[in-house]
């Protein structure tokens, strides 16, 4: 049985199809990735993909993620492939949704409610589920929740101080995102440690090239995370505000701006995009940051500000963490930033190693702390397609 999973975010679309076999560990056939889908950057948009030991890249149109999904389905075709299951990345589930759910006539109308719900992810996620439903018709396909891993979030941490009734008939509470990469990589780092996952804190940041989060783990569970109610709030991203003053959504109102009209200034014309003017990139900021670049030496500042916030906030959280983990792709390559956040924070236990932090690039799993630091320094790539493969292979023995 052969199985695709799709793993749509903002900005990219990864895939991966694993050949699965009753007792046998599932094996990747072949595994990939679309890059810049559907955002500014300066960087040509690309699928880059591995079968066989080989790796071959191809730059496409990848204007919409449904384009993305309709190459990535071609180049599996190209290969021979037979698909017998499709499992989904979908960020936000809402109140509807806690748990995976097989796509079908129910869940489907159900799954476009929640479209509001994340403007620039679960609208996607659809795209490439209607797309998946065409080419690959009666095939089983499941949606597989981000929102899941922080459901049983403490109440004080996931209610808003809004009037109680407003807030239930409305449902207008913290939800949380990046679960599937969180529920991996707190997994992960418990191994990595030698500890048991019930006696581990985490700190863990999840730096994406579209959205970023952090998240506070006490025992493979969710004690808060710098998402909200939507991905928009928390870290500053490519091209979202993150936290903000309710106050200044307020004034553009006034100002004449309709909500559709703020919806897209916070979550496509702000992040580092606006405050560089130049790219939605890090990497980008960064190299011309160091070149003199004023705007964007404060964009990549701002950044880091917010980054070592939460950092600070979830130490004092957990009383301590057994270990600060990055992952995604700005988390597990731009030591520069490592190196900028962890700087100044031996009083508290944290003490990076510049040698090996400067080594820990590339997907490399690593620990880059000094001998002397009380708290670990992990640098560790995700891996949500197993976690959702994890999902949909549950659902099929059911």
């Amino acid at each position: 049985m052969n199985v695709l999973i799709i793993n749509c975010g903002s900005s990219s679309q990864a895939f991966s199809v694993y050949r699965v076999a009753a007792g046998h560990e599932p094996v990747v056939v072949v595994s990939g990735k679309a890059r810049n889908v559907a955002t500014a950057t300066r960087q040509a948009p690309y699928v880059e993909w591995t079968c066989a030991g080989h790796t071959e890249r191809r730059e496409c149109d990848l204007s919409t993620h449904a384009r993305a999904a309709e190459t990535i389905l071609a180049i599996v075709r190209e290969r021979s492939l037979s698909i017998d299951a499709v499992g989904h990345r979908f960020v936000h589930g809402g109140g509807e949704f806690s748990c995976t759910a097989h796509i079908d006539d129910t869940t489907l109308p159900a799954l476009r409610r929640t479209a509001p719900l994340a403007p620039i992810h679960n609208p996607n996620s659809l795209s490439v589920i209607d797309v998946c439903l065409d080419r690959l018709p009666g095939v089983p396909q499941y949606a597989v929740f981000d929102t899941a891993f922080h459901a049983d979030m403490p109440a004080a941490s996931r209610t808003y101080a809004l009037p109680a009734e407003l807030a239930q008939e409305l449902g207008l509470r913290k939800f949380g995102f990046h679960g599937l990469s969180y529920q991996y990589v707190s997994r992960r780092a418990a191994e990595l440690l030698a500890r048991p996952p019930a006696h581990v804190r985490l700190i863990i940041c999840h730096l994406g090239t579209g959205g970023s989060s952090v998240a506070a783990v006490r025992g493979g569970c969710s004690i808060d995370t710098s998402m909200g109610y939507s991905p928009l709030s928390g870290l500053v991203m490519s091209t979202r505000c993150g936290d903000l003053d309710a106050g200044v959504v307020l004034r553009l109102m006034r100002s004449g701006y309709s909500a559709d009209e703020i919806e897209d200034i916070l979550n496509n014309r702000s992040g580092l995009l606006g405050l560089s003017g130049f790219s939605s990139n890090l990497a980008e900021i960064m190299a011309a940051a160091e070149a003199g670049d004023d705007a964007c030496r404060l964009a990549y500042g701002v950044y880091a500000a917010r980054l070592s916030h939460y950092l600070g906030a979830y130490t004092w959280l957990l009383n301590g963490a057994d270990a600060i983990v990055f992952t995604d792709d700005i988390g597990v390559n731009a030591w520069q930033l490592r190196e900028r956040v962890c700087a100044n924070a031996d009083s508290l236990g944290v003490i990076l190693d510049p040698v090996a932090n400067r080594s820990a690039v590339g997907g490399k799993t690593a620990f880059v702390h000094s001998p002397d630091s009380r708290t670990a320094i992990l640098v560790l790539p995700t891996d949500e397609e197993q976690v959702i493969l994890g999902e949909v292979i549950e659902q099929l023995r059911d």
